[in-house]
């Protein structure tokens, strides 16, 4: 059996500091990675995956870009694939394929691009994630996170098989990504730190080589483990020397925390990121297509800006406060910078389609329809035939005797009760829920609370022959929060009933939810490129307590008991063979099932980082106090309620749902055309990115369609518009709104003081551990530093910031090592 060895850096460029903090370490990092480069020609460092580091280190350091694309054409430092390490159950299909696609662009620029799927720390994995790294010319990929094994029958190659059976062969890092780091600092244990690691990974291998890795997060100070051992080192490329061929086969998501956490509780974590995010990402799709069809180059600029707020610890909003009042920043300055943009390009495009003046609709949704549809605002005949305008005929206000809040079409019946709730159909929907939320930032775990939901408003705001518009204000009271709600209902011919709402929230540690009475059925979930069936929990975890045969291998944080909130991007449909409940939900990303009920989580409020809590063990990350997770403020979310009966991977159910996720534009035109429609494209294929002058777009039927096979991903070119542009003025009378109109981050006086008195308590212990040489001692020692330096950075982030993320850095990296060498010492003592 071979022992090889990956050395590498995980680059976490935000998480409990910012970048431009993080950008100014590179430097040193650099002539490191040189010098160790220059002294041993068999020496091959991983820069994480992920370009926007290098763009980091450049904007800071630009003398060194000859000596950079010199060691990438060497392959002594290995780039891309990825531009950014993102969090790939959150974004949507746009950010997931213009990550490879600038992540493979910039690789070449530099001379050359590791063809390896670097997947080390995201937190669990989608089910197309084989067939979206095969698009790209990707055909491995190394994994941590979201890896199960049946009776733990644990293998450290095996094949990876997507939904649409696109099969990639895979790494799984049974040890984790720094199971030999820090050999400088254990030079006399590095030959039996190797033998004790090697002989506990051996059994996992079925390839005859034992994968090590030299690495770790933000590591500044990379080492080449030949210095102390002899050892080969290796590219992910080259590893295994040959893929063998009895290997298990994994199919569809990883998402499993039996292993190793993928932390669900981040999908609910800073909400309101979600919602700013979802829709600057709703943007750049518009203005790339509009850019399309004027024949323009999609540009690129904003993307990466926007790619970064996408990295893992970013998006799933586990990072301290000044990361996520950045990010709010620059999501705000894009949607300004994108409004404008956006009218520019649509007036240019009418120009070009030559429109009379008048009120149209403008939309991408290539499905045809012929419906009134309502906005809340305003009632017109949504008469499309694919993508494109349409002259757009309104409905009168009406006075109205019938003062009942009813409303009954093709598709349901619906009724409000004197409590507020709506009955659809017979079942209700838009029922809020508060639990006392006792996790996290990583994780939750709820319990029940008492509280109560006061009904302050319900009435009818506008009435046609074709919709209603009710308007309705609620207060959720407990001891734990108030939050106030200002809703919007709106009913027309569609089987959609738009639910749209604002938050005004104060208190912690809660969680706000919303649910459907669904009844049973199977469990359908929107995700990227695909439409997943899922169980309605996961409870194939470990113990708290190891079984001996995994002792000593699974160091790092698991989830134990039960795990029943999923990831969701769209919507969650309960289909009973006929009928298929959805409830559909725009930037929000968490849901469980409970009772016969869908929740979709609203608000989850926690003060905290990282601390104890119930369904984890081991160390998720830094004890740092976060007030902005308390999520208190005023933000607004889009919602929706349907049934159907129709199978939720028909193209009947995805023409309705297109209307909810990308719905159509009301225009004023001013204009001398002669035109009163044009239609873009056509499709029966959702289009789900632009790529130069085509469509990116996936089939999520159970059939074949327009030549792609079920959930294939596939392009379709469209023709730009051509011609002089005649001039004309336009208004888009309904433009998406901010998401965010106000945030609060303030510390209480009790934390603050609960901080200083823990900061004290910790350093107490550790002056009287200092000075001691076993391990046991030196791992407890390293242990206190770095809690109190994560509580030190939580006081006073925003003075001596880089110094103090600088030292806890440090301590981070030693506390690491000593993880590997108590597991060790413990060993030997048991043998």
């Amino acid at each position: 059996m071979k022992e090889k060895v990956i050395v590498h850096n995980h680059w976490d460029r935000e998480w409990f500091t910012t970048s431009e903090v993080t950008s100014r370490w590179l430097g040193e990092f650099f002539f490191r990675v040189k010098d160790l480069s220059e002294r041993n020609p068999d020496f091959v460092y991983v820069m994480d995956g992920q370009t926007a580091v290098i763009e980091d280190l450049l904007t800071e350091n630009p003398q060194v870009e000859e000596d950079l694309k010199k060691l990438v054409e060497e392959g002594k430092l290995l780039i891309g694939p990825y531009y950014t390490q993102i969090d790939w159950r959150i974004p949507k299909e746009p950010s997931i394929l213009k990550n490879l696609e600038i992540g493979l662009k910039d690789s070449e620029r530099f001379g050359k691009c590791m063809k390896v799927g670097w997947l080390l720390d995201n937190f669990g994995h989608i089910s197309q994630g084989p067939q979206l790294h095969g698009l790209f010319g990707i055909e491995k990929v190394f994994l941590w996170r979201g890896v199960s094994f049946e009776n733990d029958e644990i293998s450290q190659e095996f094949l990876w098989k997507g939904s649409d059976g696109t099969a990639v062969q895979a790494i799984f890092l049974v040890g984790g990504y720094r199971n030999l780091y820090n050999l400088k600092e254990t030079k006399e244990m590095a030959e039996k730190r190797l033998k004790h690691e090697k002989k506990k990974l051996e059994r996992f291998s079925r390839s005859g080589e034992v994968l090590l890795l030299d690495g770790y997060d933000i590591d500044l100070s990379p080492e080449d483990p030949q210095e102390y051992l002899r050892i080969k080192i290796v590219s992910p490329e080259d590893f295994p020397e040959r893929f063998p061929g009895d290997v298990p086969v994994l199919s569809g998501e990883l998402l499993s925390g039996r292993y190793a956490c993928t932390f669900p509780g981040t999908l609910s974590t800073r909400v309101y990121l979600k919602l700013e995010s979802d829709l600057i990402e709703d943007l750049l799709k518009l203005e790339d297509i509009l850019s399309a069809l004027n024949g323009e180059k999609p540009q690129e600029i904003l993307w990466r800006e926007y790619l970064k707020t996408l990295a893992h610890d970013n998006i799933c909003g586990v990072c301290v406060d000044p990361v996520h009042e950045k990010m709010g920043r620059t999501y705000r300055k894009m949607y300004f910078l994108l409004k404008r943009s956006v009218e520019e390009k649509l007036k240019e495009l009418s120009g070009k389609a030559r429109l009379k003046s008048g009120l149209y609709v403008f939309s991408l949704s290539p499905f045809p329809y012929n419906h009134w549809y309502c906005d809340g605002e305003r009632t017109v005949r949504l008469r499309t035939d694919g993508a494109g305008f349409f002259r757009a005929e309104t409905a009168s206000q009406k006075r109205e005797s019938n003062k009942a809040l009813s409303w009954k079409n093709d598709y349901y019946e619906a009724h409000f009760e004197k409590d507020g709730s709506l009955l659809l159909n017979g079942k209700r929907a838009g029922v809020l829920n508060l639990f006392e939320e006792k996790g996290d930032t990583y994780s939750t775990f709820v319990e029940k609370t008492d509280f109560s939901v006061i009904l302050r408003r319900l009435e009818i705001v506008s009435r046609t022959e074709h919709s209603m518009v009710v308007e309705m204000e609620r207060s959720v009271q407990s001891h734990l929060c108030r939050v106030e709600t200002k809703e919007r209902i709106v009913f027309d011919e569609t089987p959609l009933v738009k639910w749209n709402l604002v938050l005004n929230t104060k208190g912690k540690n809660y969680k706000l939810s919303m649910s459907y009475e669904t009844g049973t059925g199977e469990i359908f979930a929107k995700m990227p490129f695909d439409v997943v069936k899922r169980k309605e929990k996961d409870d194939y975890l470990l113990p708290e307590s190891l079984p001996e045969s995994l002792k000593g291998i699974l160091l790092a944080a698991r989830e134990t008991g039960v795990v029943r909130e999923f990831p969701f991007q769209g919507f969650v449909s309960i289909y009973d063979g006929k009928m298929s409940k959805t409830f559909l939900a725009k930037g929000l990303r968490e849901y469980w099932m409970e009772n016969k009920r869908v929740h979709v989580t609203l608000v989850r409020s926690i003060e905290w980082i990282a601390k104890d809590v119930k369904g984890r063990v081991g160390d998720a990350g830094p004890m740092m106090y976060v007030p902005g997770a308390k999520c208190e403020g005023s933000f607004s979310m889009k919602l929706s309620f349907m049934e159907l009966e129709s199978h939720p991977r028909s193209e009947e159910f995805f023409r309705w749902y297109t209307l909810f996720d990308c719905p159509p534009l009301f225009l004023e035109i001013e204009s001398d055309g002669e035109e009163s429609e044009r239609v873009l494209f056509k499709s029966k294929l959702p289009w789900v990115g632009v790529k130069d002058s085509s469509l990116w777009v996936f089939n999520p039927y159970l059939g074949e369609v327009e030549g792609l096979k079920p959930l294939q991903i596939g392009t379709r070119r469209i023709e730009p518009l051509s011609g002089a542009v005649r001039l004309s003025e336009l208004s888009i009378l309904n433009f998406p709104e901010f998401p965010v109109l106000r945030l609060e981050s303030s510390p209480e006086d009790e934390a603050v003081d609960l901080l200083k008195k823990t900061i004290s308590e910790l350093d107490a212990e550790a002056s009287r551990l200092s000075g001691k040489d076993d391990v046991k001692s030196k791992h407890r020692y390293f242990s206190l530093l770095r809690t109190k330096k994560e509580m030190e950075l939580s006081l006073f982030h925003l003075q001596s910031e880089e110094k103090l993320a600088r030292e806890l850095n440090e301590l981070r990296m030693k506390r690491r090592t000593y993880d590997y060498l108590l597991e060790l010492f413990e060993s030997e003592e048991k043998a």
